[in-house]
């Protein structure tokens, strides 16, 4: 069978295709990629031309393997995960796909890597987005790295399955719960700041500090747990490989006297706060580690009482909501500036939904149900912006309306002295008279940026922003504008990122580009998914509706089950009577024998 031939009837279409090398390229390292598994010529021939060195076979000396799975048979995901990572020293992510991917599903194909003593990889989000997991179908990829050998000779997986109840480590877990959690690290690692020094609080064994180091640029990390098993596991298993300094040490998370004052700049304490009894500790002590600009992450669960009002898990000692959760952050000097509600699906409450997280107005709060609140929360004597921007009292003006007032406040801070200040203020001049269709204007604009971009690209420390604004600005002049709705943006989509962070539009909360629900998945992939207002608003509703019907299934099931106890009591009766009945005959039987002997 030729190459064509296999293109063809290969179960990774373009579009799939697509979405596979954009995941890839996000993940996979430095070096030569060894591509192992079925055959996908197409799959190998995308990546080279993304300037990826792909070698066949060779997974033991390549910087990763990529192991492409679409025909299964008769084989269980179990024996052929051991046949395909034989020989595999570096890191490896899996293209499930057609056959294979419709016989298992995610969380067998995780399990069986798993049980073959891997973990999940630390940046294994970029190839399994959160929000993609329950939407795109066909198409499963998951990433995975071995368990160091000195590890796993003291830890195996079935020394963790004996611990499982107190202690998890969900990069040897699989299915919806442990991406629940490791979403969370993810999310938080695009608000910690290069350079701040980290402190993850109730860190159990580990692995949240471990993804948090590889998704940042933080200085330091500092994990604390009042579990010698936790803090033992964890600096053995993650802090030798951590590429940040990482250690780990036993403490109480209501007492961080062994932490100075201002000595850290960001917090994790994920799943902690009801799980103490004075949570309002933890916060304060917060409050008094972090640096004047510190912020914390923090996630509880929603809500997770039953008919009792009380929460079925022994290990909560309370119960939150939206209104006790925003009360208990402020008492101790904090303001929540973002916030999120997740599902995850398969746990004792909302068990149906599919896994999804939801940004929410941190004044209003949740709108609908959720399995989990998460919040990012800085404190209160911290400005929410606190780094110099020139433009921003230009954006302020636009903002309220005032455009001419704006244009004029960049002409009149125009200076000679900084180049690349002038070369900003006239690139946000002339997007603005481009958006408002005042063309010539425009491009009398962009002539000024060009001038004064090249001044600014003599100098070393504004060479490589000066080169931008100039390709912005050569390009907008190349363009032959047409009176076409949405022509403008079009022309302008090119330089976005750029375009963004002069209107100020992504400056606040830099990485925060993407929701985790609402918008997921790569902009060429056909599975991208868009929603809109009404959209979320059906979607919130028919989950309602399936909860009210699931919590009324489930009373019905209650109820029957206690009228089986009712019956089975009844049953029980009545076969004690039967008995105490046939003592009985069977007593006078005997009566009437002996008297009639007697008679004789």
């Amino acid at each position: 069978m030729d190459t064509n031939t296999l293109q063809l009837q290969s179960a990774l279409t373009p579009a799939a295709l697509r979405v596979a090398v954009a995941r890839l390229l996000k993940w996979l390292p430095s070096g030569p990629i060894a591509l192992l598994g079925d055959e996908a010529p197409g799959l190998a021939r995308a990546l080279r031309q993304c300037g990826v060195a792909v070698v066949a076979g060779g997974g033991d000396t390549a910087a990763a393997a990529v192991i492409v799975v679409e025909h299964l048979g008769v084989t269980a995901p179990a024996d052929a995960v051991q046949a395909l990572l034989t020989n595999v020293a570096g890191p490896a992510c899996f293209v499930v796909v057609g056959e294979a991917a419709a016989l298992a599903d995610r969380a067998a194909w995780e399990g069986a890597v798993i049980k073959a003593e891997w973990r999940k990889h630390p940046l294994n989000e970029r190839v399994a987005p959160y929000g993609e997991l329950d939407r795109v179908t066909g198409l499963l990829m998951m990433s995975f790295e071995r368990v160091r050998a000195p590890a796993l000779a003291v830890y195996p997986l079935k020394a963790l399955e004996e611990e499982r109840d107190l202690h998890t480590d969900m990069t040897r877990e699989p299915g919806r719960r442990s991406d629940a959690h490791m979403t969370r690290y993810a999310q938080a690692a695009q608000f910690i700041r290069p350079g701040d020094r980290v402190i993850d609080v109730a860190c159990g064994l580990g692995y949240g500090s471990y993804q948090l180091a590889h998704n940042s640029e933080a200085a330091s990390f500092t994990g604390l747990d009042a579990s010698d098993y936790a803090v033992e596991y964890a600096n053995l298993n993650f802090a030798p490989v951590s590429p940040t300094p990482m250690t780990f040490v036993v403490g109480d998370a209501q007492d961080l006297s062994g932490m100075d004052d201002g000595s850290a700049d960001f917090a994790v304490s994920v799943e902690t706060l009801e799980h103490l009894p004075e949570p309002d500790r933890l916060l304060a002590e917060l409050h008094r580690v972090l640096s004047p600009q510190g912020r914390v992450y923090a996630s509880v669960p929603n809500d997770w009482s039953d008919e009792t009002g009380e929460d079925p898990n022994p290990f909560h000692f309370h119960v939150y909501d939206w209104p006790r959760l925003t009360a208990q952050f402020q008492r101790n000097g904090f303001v929540i500036e973002k916030a999120w509600l997740q599902d995850a699906g398969g746990g004792q409450k909302r068990h149906l939904s599919a896994r999804s997280m939801f940004e929410i107005d941190p004044a209003g709060g949740p709108a609908a149900d959720g399995e989990w609140l998460l919040v990012l929360a800085r404190k209160a004597t911290a400005t929410e912006q606190t780094r110099f921007d020139p433009l921003g009292q230009v954006r302020a003006l636009l903002t309220d309306g005032r455009t001419e007032a704006a244009l004029a406040l960049l002409d009149g801070a125009a200076s000679n002295e900084d180049p690349l200040h002038d070369a900003r203020g006239q690139a946000l001049a002339a997007i603005i008279l481009t958006l408002q269709g005042s063309n010539e204007l425009a491009q009398q604009r962009w002539k000024k940026v060009q001038s004064a971009a090249r001044q600014a690209l003599s100098r070393p420390e504004t060479e490589g922003a000066a080169a931008g604004l100039l390709h912005l600005a050569v390009t907008q002049c190349d363009v032959v504008r047409i009176d076409r709705p949405g022509q403008v943006r079009q022309a302008l989509r090119q330089h976005a990122a750029l375009v963004s962070e002069l209107l100020g539009t992504g400056d606040l909360m830099a990485g925060d580009a993407e929701d985790r629900a609402v918008v997921s998945g790569p902009g060429e992939g056909a599975e991208q998914i868009n929603m809109g207002a009404r959209d979320v608003r059906q979607l919130i509703d028919s989950k309602a509706w399936l909860d009210g019907k699931y919590h009324e299934h489930m009373q019905r099931i209650n109820e029957l089950e206690s009228y089986t106890a009712e019956l089975e009591v009844a049953r029980q009766w009545l076969d004690g009577q039967y008995h105490a009945l046939s003592a009985e005959i069977q007593r006078l039987n005997q009566a009437r024998s002996q008297a009639t002997d007697g008679t004789e």
